[in-house]
């Protein structure tokens, strides 16, 4: 039994959901990407949550409830069959996965509350509950077991929430989006089409990359942090675009992504600055994630399984260029150079080898100004447009998708849909002094919320 404050969450049955059918011999040894191999071992957390008007007693032998628990299991053992390399093993090597079959762990709850309880507004301290036990994005508790762990929540009022962490190792956040709207369509017996994987086999004309280069394990709990919801609703979002606009002629409607990440790292920027001795900016750099899927040559289709993501970089270095219009400015230039250099007509063969020396090159520029501690550093990653609100497993589309709480690293913007369509969630990490200032600014406050019930 878990407990946080009034709020119980009780673990009522606890399994391994194996692929339907066994894989085939030809097929056991899943090679990584030299991309995947190169990614950390963290999980990826979501929790979906889901309103229902029946009232399920506390029993956990509720027929209604029994009869969607046998859904999800079915369709999802159904759904491993086809991303066989999930239900596998992470070799000890960390470059291939043994798929033997072994399943994924697949847990049961009951929440000794009201769904509104912990939606009105959101309690991010309470997410935990939601997803399987110590597996918060960043935890490698799992490391050497499943790769897909998934939880199962029922609330006292008849809601529910479907938590899942994958591990990084063999996807990405469009990938998680797929799996769940493929796992979600195979429990409503719709058609499925079978996911396309990325790996080292498929690329057997591509010579070896270079001398092996593995990123080290990310220590997780070191550094204080602090992570807060922010959300745009679509009019505030018109206005921001709005006032960047009128501030340069050059930019024309820039993107909801492109308005909130500059708002976000100016905000941030600001927040060092008044944590600063002496109080002057300091250098700083933002990484922006990428999805390469569609810059391919052919373009991938978004089931195609790896990490297939990348990152280009702004910086500021004086105080005269901390302002919304540069920044959008920097972040169209900069990603237009980095595709124009990088990602024109490359094969996704050519791109996993390009991808090895750009990361060799940013590990280098990061270890270079750590050095000196004297450069802050941001990442920021979107994940608008990716499905996750149209993930039905046949009692209706989720009424809040969540990035389930704490980020792996410090000073880190993860953007999400919001829902209410067409606008954004922002999930901020930034040191506990940071925050403190962050959450008081006035510009920020004049467009985001803080926080908002997302029942209302």
């Amino acid at each position: 039994m878990e407990e946080l404050g009034t709020v119980q969450a009780k673990i009522i049955s606890r399994e391994i959901i194996k692929p339907s059918c066994p894989t085939p011999p030809h097929l056991r040894n899943y090679k990584l990407s030299s991309l995947d191999q190169l990614t950390n071992r963290n999980y990826i957390p979501r929790v979906l949550f889901y309103s229902n008007n029946i009232n399920y007693c506390d029993s956990p032998h509720n027929t209604t409830a029994n009869n969607k628990s046998h859904q999800l299991k079915k369709s999802l053992s159904e759904t491993l069959t086809l991303y066989y390399p999930f239900a596998g093993i992470l070799k000890g090597d960390g470059i291939s996965v043994d798929c033997n079959d072994e399943g994924v762990d697949f847990l049961e709850a009951q929440i000794h509350c009201q769904l509104s309880d912990i939606l009105k507004p959101p309690k991010l301290e309470a997410l935990h509950l939601v997803l399987p036990s110590g597996l918060l994005l960043g935890n490698n508790s799992y490391k050497g077991g499943s790769l897909v762990v998934i939880q199962f929540s029922h609330f006292t009022c008849g809601g529910m929430a479907i938590g899942m962490c994958m591990s990084h190792k063999i996807a990405d956040g469009c990938n998680m989006g797929t799996f769940l709207n493929d796992w979600a369509a195979m429990a409503r017996q719709s058609i499925v089409l079978s996911p396309h994987f990325i790996t080292v086999s498929a690329m057997s004309s591509v010579p070896p990359p270079g001398d092996p280069f593995i990123v080290p394990e990310v220590e997780i709990g070191k550094e204080a942090r602090v992570t807060r919801r922010f959300v745009f609703e679509p009019s505030k979002l018109a206005e921001l675009k709005a006032m960047i606009t009128s501030e340069s002629a050059e930019i024309e409607n820039p993107t909801r992504v492109e308005a909130v990440t500059a708002l976000l790292y100016k905000c941030a920027m600001t927040a060092s600055k008044a944590n600063s001795v002496p109080f002057t900016l300091r250098s700083s750099i933002l990484s922006q994630l990428l999805n390469m899927r569609p810059k391919m040559v052919p373009p991938l289709q978004e089931n195609s399984v790896g990490n297939l993501v990348w990152y280009f970089t702004i910086s500021v270095t004086d105080e005269k260029d901390v302002n919304l219009h540069g920044l959008v400015g920097q972040l169209r230039k900069n990603r237009t150079e980095f595709y124009n250099k990088y990602a024109k007509n490359v094969t996704v063969n050519e791109w996993f080898i390009v991808s090895r020396k750009l990361l060799r090159d940013l590990k280098e520029l990061f270890e270079s100004n750590n050095s000196t501690n004297n450069v802050d550093f941001y990442v920021s990653s979107s994940m608008c447009r990716f499905p996750f609100y149209k993930v039905d497993f046949g009692w209706g589309k989720p009424i809040w998708v969540s990035t389930a709480g704490g980020n792996v690293f410090e000073n880190k913007f993860v953007l999400m849909d919001s829902n209410r369509e067409g606008g954004i969630e922002a999930w901020v990490s930034l040191g506990e002094m940071e925050m403190r200032a962050f959450e008081r600014d006035e510009e920020l406050l004049s467009f985001a919320q803080f926080n908002p019930s997302v029942l209302d």
